[in-house]
């Protein structure tokens, strides 16, 4: 299994850095080391590893910290969102991957998929997490949709916002 996770976490590493036109087996080999082999071992050739790619950015970039956050039951609505923002805001590297995603689905229906569920994902548990928080329906949804357009824009920017600053910047948001 660490040859299929290694193949994984360095697509994601050649993604944020060269884009998915970057994603080529002979890249992916000089990343991990492994050979060819192994890849088609574990892919099904380049289709298969695309799709493969995108789910484990799905998991790695929404569900593992919706899941962290969710097994936090001792904190309330409150203590679980400021939870997710610092989980999130933990690594600013994310920031590549996240641009490259989505400019990968601009020309491809399988990213774009990805990418829609991901945002579906992320601004349901941000309106639930703002809901347990207190707030109404629909400034729930007002203000996830501020929240994730300010980490995702953040993002875009250079030189980058300090996850510091982004995290400061939210907090102002959910008063």
């Amino acid at each position: 299994m660490a040859g299929k996770s290694s193949w994984l976490e360095s697509g994601l590493v050649i993604l944020g850095t060269a884009g998915p036109t970057g994603l080529t087996i002979d890249k992916l080999v000089a990343a991990t080391g492994l050979s060819t082999g192994s890849f088609y071992h574990h892919f099904s050739g380049m289709s298969g590893y695309k799709t493969a790619l995108l789910a484990y950015f799905e998991e790695m970039h929404t569900t593992r910290y919706l899941r962290e956050v969710r097994a936090a039951e001792r904190l309330d609505g409150r203590g679980r969102l400021e939870l997710l923002i610092d989980l999130v805001l933990e690594d600013d590297e994310p920031a590549n991957i996240e641009m490259a995603v989505r400019a990968w689905a601009l020309n491809d229906p399988i990213a774009a998929a990805a990418k829609q569920r991901v945002d579906n994902a992320r601004l349901g548990f941000l309106r639930t997490l703002l809901r347990e928080s207190g707030y109404a329906e629909t400034d729930a949804h007002d203000i996830a949709q501020i929240l994730y357009l300010l980490v995702l824009g953040a993002g875009s920017v250079l030189p980058a916002v300090p996850p510091e600053q982004l995290r400061e910047l939210c907090r102002r948001i959910v008063r």
